[in-house]
């Protein structure tokens, strides 16, 4: 299970970070927020793999105990099947609980600030942007940069001109900076330099104008010009919404946000957390098998199954968002189905305790037979003249 775990977090990891990089090529230099973007998406792709973990680790002990005849021994030994299953369940059970916390609110807090950094560096891309020696205008600002490093993006030999709100005009020289994201906006730390605000005449109560200001810096932070919009609050959207939040403002979603969001963002949270507590029975009797005979069909179909349930709660939860469907229409049916099917096919294995393995090659020779037999055209008799 574990190792299920880690491959599938860090191939979805990985495709993440393609995608960022495919996606903002000008912050590709950045590599720690290259891998800040990709960590907080994290717990997404955990809220999805987790199941699928616990459902595979499952499937391929049982597996392994019934290939090698070793649950024919512990059926033999005197063994139940609730004995078999109870140490699978309990795992089912701490994986829901982990599933719930992140799902429920680590998920929705690491989903907003995602968006929130992507948001920044979006503002600051611009200024990631710059090349050696070409003058660069960005609102109110022009920066020129002798040099820039390759590797680590340091800039040297600093010219910023900015136009100020209040008419006065800022000009810096610096030796060296670097562009940063900071909490809420992009900063130009500069050293070693100079910086002179001229203030125009008109704006002078006296009649002569002011002298200029003139500061030597060792360390200036200099905010970069502002977005036009601001990153709206945490909230605006119902998936940065926990599960208490959800259920608390069901019925008064944000602005922007409809009343069938909320209810198909929650309820498609709770069938998922909640899958994990009958995923081992399902998996524990799929994975019995005849050890003398061919598996492939089983196995292809066992994991088919988890994927196709997994993407009818996705379109359940789709479908309530676009036409206000109830959930109970969209989404429970297939747990429903998941649910009660696994304590049906269990309760069937327990009935034929002493022979595991038998009900599903069973069952699956059972339906071939019917699907061949309504496929099947009867074929003429000897002799029989054809009209």
């Amino acid at each position: 299970m574990l190792s299920t775990l880690t491959v599938g977090i860090l191939l979805l990891s990985t495709v993440r970070m393609v995608l960022v990089l495919k996606s903002g090529s000008s912050i590709s230099h950045a590599f720690s927020l290259v891998i800040e973007l990709t960590l907080l998406f994290m717990p997404h792709y955990l809220g999805f793999i987790l199941p699928f973990s616990l459902f595979f680790g499952v499937y391929t002990v049982v597996r392994r105990l019934s290939l090698n005849y070793e649950l024919a021994s512990f059926f033999a030994n005197g063994m139940s099947l609730a004995r078999l299953i109870l140490p699978m369940v309990m795992l089912g059970v701490v994986v829901t609980v982990i599933n719930c916390l992140v799902l429920g609110w680590l998920e929705p807090w690491s989903r907003y600030s995602y968006r929130e950094l992507a948001f920044r560096l979006q503002h600051v891309a611009p200024y990631l942007a710059i090349r050696e020696g070409v003058f660069t205008t960005i609102g109110q600002q022009t920066i020129y940069v002798e040099h820039i490093d390759a590797e680590t993006y340091a800039l040297k030999d600093i010219f910023v001109f900015q136009l100020n709100s209040d008419g006065s005009q800022t000009e810096i020289i610096a030796a060296h900076g670097d562009v940063i994201v900071g909490e809420h906006l992009p900063q130009l730390i500069l050293h070693d330099g100079n910086r002179l605000i001229v203030r125009q005449p008109a704006l002078v109560k006296t009649r002569q104008p002011e002298t200029p200001e003139n500061l030597e810096f060792q360390t200036l932070a200099f905010p970069l010009t502002p977005p036009s919009v601001q990153f709206h609050q945490r909230g605006d959207d119902e998936q940065e919404f926990s599960i208490n939040g959800l259920y608390e403002r069901l019925d008064t979603p944000p602005a922007g946000t409809s009343t069938a969001e909320m209810m198909s963002e929650l309820n498609r949270k709770l069938a998922i957390i909640l899958t994990s507590l009958f995923l081992p029975l399902i998996a524990t009797f799929l994975a019995q098998t005849n050890p003398r005979g061919s598996n492939l069909h089983q196995g292809v179909f066992t994991f088919g199954l988890i994927l196709i349930y997994q993407q009818l709660i996705q379109f359940g939860g789709v479908l309530t968002d676009q036409t206000g469907v109830s959930p109970v229409i969209t989404i429970w049916p297939w747990f429903a189905i998941l649910a009660l099917g696994s304590l049906l096919l269990v309760g069937l294995q327990d009935s034929i305790a002493g022979r595991p393995g038998e009900l599903m090659p069973l069952l699956l020779h059972s339906l071939r037979r019917k699907l061949l037999k309504l496929f099947t055209f009867p074929r003429k008799r000897q002799g029989e003249k054809l009209s």
